[in-house]
C-alpha cells in the first residue's frame, strides 16, 4: 500500500532572501491497492504557523493540509530558487554532509557543509533549520486541534500528524548536534523558550509521538488502521535503532506488522514551485548539488560502481554545475518536479530486521532478509517515475555470505545506502558507524575511515571534522541556548 501526500506554497525568493511561506489543504490519498488525487488550497502563512491562527472543526482539513505541506517542505524541499528552505530540505543537507551529494556551485554556505566545516552563522542553514522547526510547530498544533475538535475514533488525522511530528524530532536528533532548543509560539504572538534537548531526549520525544500515533490508530475502524499503524511503527523502530534497542525495533516492524510492499509517499506536482520536488530542483534544475563518487576517499562509489537502485546521468556529456567547473551528474531516482519521495517503507522495515538479526549473531537470517529484498524489489516508487505510483527495479544478484563481522556490517550499511538513497538516512547511518560501541547502537569505526576526509576538491579547503549540523546562531535569541551541548556522533 502506498500513501501519497502533496505539498503546496508559492514561489520563493533569491538566494538568502526571506521568502513568505504558504501551506496547503492536502487530503490523504490512500486506499487499499490504489490512490486518488489530492486537491489543494493555498493559505497565506508567514514563517511559523502561529498557534490559534486557524481553529475549530471546520478548519481541521486545512490545518492538516498545512502541517503536511510544512513537513514536506522540511523533508524534501521545493522547486523555488533561493535559500531559507525553498530548495533544500533535510534530504539535501544531510546528504551533502555525508557522501551522497557533492557541491557543484559557488555558494560558500553549502561548500562548507560539503567540506564538513559547517558554520552556525550560515543564513542558508538557518533557513533549513527553521523550515524543520516550522514543520514541528505545525504538526504539534495540528495534533492539539484534532484532539480538541475531531472524532478521533473515525478521523485519521490525529494519528498521521502525531507520526509526522515524531519524524521532525527524529530528523533533529539524527542530523543535528546534541542540544537543540524547541520553542513554542503562542496565540498572542509571544514565544515560550524551550530548554535544549540532548540527542537521547529528542529520540525519546519522537518515540513518545510514535507510541501515541499507534495508540490513536488502534481506535480507528479496522479497515483504516493499517497505513497509520505502519507509518508510526517504522518511525518508532527507526528511533529505537538510534537508541541501540535493535531487538525491540525488530519486533515493532516485523513482517506481520509492516509488509515489505508498504510505503508512505510525499507527492509533488507542478501546481506551484513549493509543490515541486526539491531534490530534483537542487540537483538537475539549479545544479547546486550533484551525485558524488568516492567522496573524500571513503564515500560510496555511486557513479564508478553503478547500481540500478541509485540511477544517475550526465546530460549533455559535458554538463557542468552552477560553478561552471564541477562535472554535473544528476540523480535519476526523482526524474522531474513531479516525482514522489518515500518517507517510510517496508524496505526500511526489512533492513531493520536484518540489522537486528546481525546484532544477535544470526547471519543466516541476516543474509536471507537482504537477499529477499534483492530478489523481489518492493513494488512502489524507487526510481525515476513521473507518476509517483509504481516503478520498480529488476531483481538483483544475491549477495555472498560475509567472511567476517566487519564485512557483514559493511554489507548491511552498503545495502541501506542503496535502498534508502536520497531519503535522509545516510548521515545518521555514518554517525551510527562511528559512534562508540555500546553507545546507542554504535559500531566503533574511526570517523576518518567513514566520513569524507583529506583535501577537499575546491576553494583550497580540507575536509573538517563535523559529523552533524550545528544549531544556527539565530537560536541564541532563546536565553536558554548558547551553543551545542556537544558535536559527538
Amino acid at each position: 500500500m502506498t500513501m501519497h501526500i502533496r505539498n503546496s506554497t508559492p514561489p520563493g525568493r533569491r538566494e538568502g532572501a526571506r521568502a513568505p511561506v504558504r501551506f496547503a489543504l492536502a487530503s490523504v490519498c490512500a486506499a487499499l491497492g490504489f490512490a486518488a488525487a489530492c486537491h489543494l488550497l493555498d493559505i497565506s502563512n508567514p514563517d511559523v504557523v502561529p498557534a490559534g491562527t486557524l481553529t475549530g472543526a471546520a478548519n481541521l482539513p486545512t490545518i492538516r493540509g498545512g502541517a503536511i505541506g510544512d513537513f514536506a517542505l522540511a523533508y524534501s524541499g521545493s522547486g523555488a530558487t533561493g535559500s531559507q528552505g525553498t530548495i533544500e530540505g533535510q534530504i539535501m543537507v544531510s546528504g551533502l554532509l555525508s557522501d551522497e551529494w557533492i557541491n557543484t556551485e559557488t555558494f560558500p554556505d553549502r561548500v562548507q557543509v560539503d567540506a564538513r566545516q559547517t558554520d552556525p552563522t550560515s543564513g542558508t542553514m538557518a533557513g533549513v533549520f527553521t523550515t524543520l522547526a516550522r514543520a514541528r510547530v505545525s504538526t504539534e498544533y495540528g495534533v492539539a486541534q484534532f484532539r480538541q475538535f475531531a472524532d478521533t475514533t473515525t478521523n485519521t488525522g490525529l494519528s498521521e500528524l502525531l507520526s509526522l511530528n515524531g519524524f521532525t524530532y527524529l530528523m533533529f536528533a539524527e542530523n543535528y548536534c546534541s542540544g537543540v532548543p524547541f520553542d513554542n509560539p503562542q496565540p498572542d504572538g509571544t514565544v515560550i523558550f524551550g530548554q535544549p534537548l540532548t540527542t537521547m531526549r529528542m529520540l525519546d520525544t519522537a518515540l513518545n509521538r510514535f507510541n501515541q500515533a499507534i495508540a490513536t490508530a488502534k481506535v480507528l475502524p479496522v479497515a483504516q488502521q493499517p497505513p497509520f499503524l505502519r507509518l508510526a511503527a517504522i518511525g518508532k523502530a527507526r528511533a529505537l535503532l538510534d537508541e541501540g534497542l535493535d531487538s525491540i525495533a525488530d519486533t515493532v516492524v516485523s513482517a506481520a506488522n509492516v509488509p515489505t510492499g508498504f510505503s508512505y509517499v510525499i507527492q509533488h506536482d507542478l501546481t506551484s514551485l513549493r509543490q515541486q520536488n526539491g531534490v530534483f530542483a537542487g540537483d538537475a534544475k539549479y545544479k547546486r548539488y550533484g551525485v558524488a563518487d568516492k567522496e573524500g576517499g571513503n564515500g560510496i562509489p555511486w557513479r564508478s560502481s553503478p547500481d540500478p537502485r541509485t540511477p544517475f546521468f550526465r546530460k549533455p556529456a559535458t554538463n557542468k554545475g552552477f560553478d561552471n567547473s564541477t562535472p554535473q551528474y544528476d540523480e535519476y531516482r526523482y526524474i522531474d518536479e513531479r516525482a514522489s519521495v518515500t518517507l517510510a517503507t517496508g524496505a526500511e522495515a526489512r533492513l531493520i530486521n536484518a540489522e537486528a538479526a546481525l546484532q544477535r549473531g544470526d547471519t543466516v537470517t541476516f543474509l536471507a532478509i537482504l537477499n529477499g529484498l534483492r530478489a523481489a524489489p518492493p513494488p512502489y516508487f524507487l526510481v525515476g517515475d513521473t507518476t509517483g505510483l509504481t516503478s520498480t527495479v529488476a531483481p538483483l544478484s544475491p549477495l555472498a555470505s560475509p567472511t567476517s563481522d566487519t564485512a557483514a556490517v559493511s554489507l548491511l550499511f552498503n545495502e541501506r545506502a542503496h535502498w534508502l538513497w536520497l531519503t535522509g538516512h545516510r548521515l545518521n547511518d555514518l554517525r551510527r558507524l562511528v559512534r562508540t560501541k555500546g553507545v546507542r547502537g554504535g559500531f566503533g569505526r574511526a570517523v576518518n575511515s567513514v566520513f569524507p576526509t583529506g583535501p577537499y576538491f575546491k576553494n583550497g579547503l580540507t575536509y573538517g571534522n563535523d559529523v552533524n549540523l550545528p544549531v544556527p546562531v539565530t537560536e541564541q535569541n532563546n536565553p536558554n541556548f548558547q551553543q551545542c551541548l556537544d558535536r559527538l556522533p
